[in-house]
């Protein structure tokens, strides 16, 4: 289900400037929000909101105008302000009404009542001219940012384990991070590009023989900064280990 808000302002020589442009995408919904100011909550019968929480599944604690998103023009960023008094979570951190406005950065993960969405800036390229001078979302553009927050649950699963399992100067097997990974997470990565980094499909090479970690090698390959891959041999078997870059500096 899309909802869509459009706004535009008075430019030079009479055309149309848009005003802004961010997204809110949950699980099983997105919003495209380009206007200055938005008020998330649930509708009533006495008045209605530019994102109806209550109605895509956000649960009973959600007030009738429980947040508003909006830019703020003299800092030059995005910011909620909290209204409902069961408060927002913002990247896991619970931010009550009275509260000073939350600056908003793309990617921020938010939480009000049991709805759980992404605040998205565009990425390069994420707007597109049509032939008539209009803009239009790019769908392959904006595919490519979920892949990335996807990704980023699974690498943030990834540094939880070990940094529960391992000590300092310690390293995991491979083969027990992907056995604690499928525990722990296998029925929460339901995506199917996240749940391709718990097995070999696409990633299967000659030496590893197709083992079903390889995809989530190659993820944390990607991520030098904060993992480190030693692989070893033994009787032509060849072994992978991994550990945080903070266990062993």
């Amino acid at each position: 289900m899309a909802h869509t808000a459009v706004a535009t302002a008075g430019g030079g020589g009479g055309s149309d400037v848009e005003a802004g442009f961010a997204k809110l995408q949950g699980e099983d919904f997105e919003y495209y929000m380009q206007t200055y100011s938005i008020i998330l909550g649930r509708n009533s019968k006495k008045s209605t909101v530019d994102v109806d929480l209550a109605s895509l599944g956000g649960g009973m604690n959600i007030s009738r105008h429980h947040a508003r998103i909006f830019y703020d023009f003299q800092r030059r960023r995005f910011a909620l302000e909290v209204l409902g008094k069961n408060g927002c979570l913002v990247e896991g951190v619970l931010h009550l009404p009275g509260n000073a406005p939350v600056k908003l950065d793309s990617q921020d993960l938010l939480q009000i009542g049991d709805k759980e969405f992404y605040f998205l800036l565009p990425v390069r390229n994420i707007l597109e001219k049509k032939s008539d001078g209009r803009s239009r979302v790019n769908p392959e553009a904006d595919n490519q940012q979920l892949m990335q927050l996807e990704e980023k649950d699974v690498v943030s699963s990834v540094a939880t384990v070990l940094s529960d399992l391992c000590g300092p100067g310690e390293w995991m097997p491979m083969e027990k991070l992907h056995t604690e990974l499928m525990e722990q997470y296998g029925s929460v990565w339901h995506h199917t590009r996240v749940r391709r980094y718990l097995s070999s499909e696409d990633f299967s090479s000659q030496d590893s023989k197709g083992k079903p970690w390889d995809g989530l090698l190659a993820l944390l390959r990607k991520y030098p900064e904060h993992f480190v891959i030693n692989t070893r041999s033994k009787n032509r078997v060849t072994l992978e280990f991994v550990s945080l870059v903070s266990l062993l500096s």
